[in-house]
């Protein structure tokens, strides 16, 4: 296929944030009262924070803004984050290998823009895209193809054009609703993700790159 553009997910593709988040998250719900199940833990990987915390929220009848808890949390993270992260291994030649090819590279993540901007300030790639898209996008969240589709309109791109690299089953049906194939990269913290309905399944970031992209 013709690659013109590619579009990764930010934690568990970019960055190892998600042992973070989690931190981040668990401290800001203890506040108010929450401590969540491990079903809760399983779904909320590649969703939008403010859905997780609405459905939690909702589950336990309290009367309480997701909106701001998800501001809470996002303080929490920035604070944590610093000195902590680093891009995944790959990433860096990988981004360095598609820019010379002239390939188009977008940022399509559940997390808020705060929390996006400050995974990608952290480890000095906020320049490195022609696009970042966050969850305060778009109406609907993964696993809704809007985010994907608004990336590929938003670039030029026919959504066919596009590879996405994820590293959860929200993201994967989102991709593939959204018409584009689909790279799924394992990642220790998306435990018990299902990745079948990617394309390809790699063990880590390294292993990507522009001439596996173009046999998609």
């Amino acid at each position: 296929m013709m690659v013109a553009a590619v579009l990764f997910d930010l934690d568990g593709v970019l960055v190892d944030s998600e042992p973070v988040s989690r931190e981040a998250s668990d401290r800001v719900l203890a506040e108010v009262g929450i401590v969540q199940t491990d079903e809760e833990r399983k779904r909320v990987f590649g969703r939008r924070t403010v859905d997780n915390y609405r459905d939690a929220i909702k589950a336990r009848g309290l009367d309480l803004d997701p909106s701001e808890l998800v501001r809470r949390k996002n303080i929490l993270f920035a604070e944590l984050i610093r000195g902590r992260l680093q891009p995944l291994p790959g990433v860096l030649d990988l981004l360095a290998e598609l820019k010379d090819a002239g390939v188009k590279v977008a940022v399509v993540s559940s997390s808020s823009m705060d929390r996006v901007n400050a995974s990608l300030e952290e480890v000095g790639l906020i320049l490195e895209f022609d696009l970042i898209l966050s969850g305060d996008c778009c109406v609907k969240g993964k696993p809704d193809p809007e985010p994907f589709l608004l990336a590929a309109e938003r670039l030029g791109v026919r959504p066919g054009e596009c590879i996405v690299l994820e590293d959860a089953e929200a993201g994967i049906l989102a991709a593939k609703a959204a018409g584009m194939k689909v790279i799924a990269v394992r990642s220790p913290n998306t435990h018990g993700q299902d990745l079948s309905g990617a394309d390809l399944v790699v063990e880590s970031m390294q292993d990507v790159n522009v001439r596996m992209m173009s046999r998609l």
